[in-house]
């Protein structure tokens, strides 16, 4: 595998797990909306938990040293590379 290979690979795994905590951050959002309308649903609430606890697992995932700001600049990289090949 040569250095360009392991760089897509690595801005492939960095949108991916950009995009998982986008998803996380959104479900979050509707989790506690759900718990607020329902009047402090604890289902709602659980809910909102176990999603933080996943946001730490992927968190976990990210290369040790970088930040979300980091692999949001990768992810745009990749983007960009994509466009170029076009």
């Amino acid at each position: 595998m040569d250095a360009s290979e392991s760089n897509a690979r690595g801005a492939a795994r960095a949108q991916w797990l950009s995009e998982l905590n986008k998803a996380i951050d959104e479900a979050q959002w509707l989790a506690w909306r759900l718990g607020v309308v329902e009047g402090r649903n604890a289902q709602a609430l659980e809910l909102y938990v176990q999603l933080e606890m996943m946001r730490a697992e992927v968190e976990a995932m990210w290369p040790r040293g970088l930040s979300q700001r980091d692999l949001d600049a990768l992810r745009d990289l990749a983007a960009a590379g994509k466009r170029l090949e076009e």
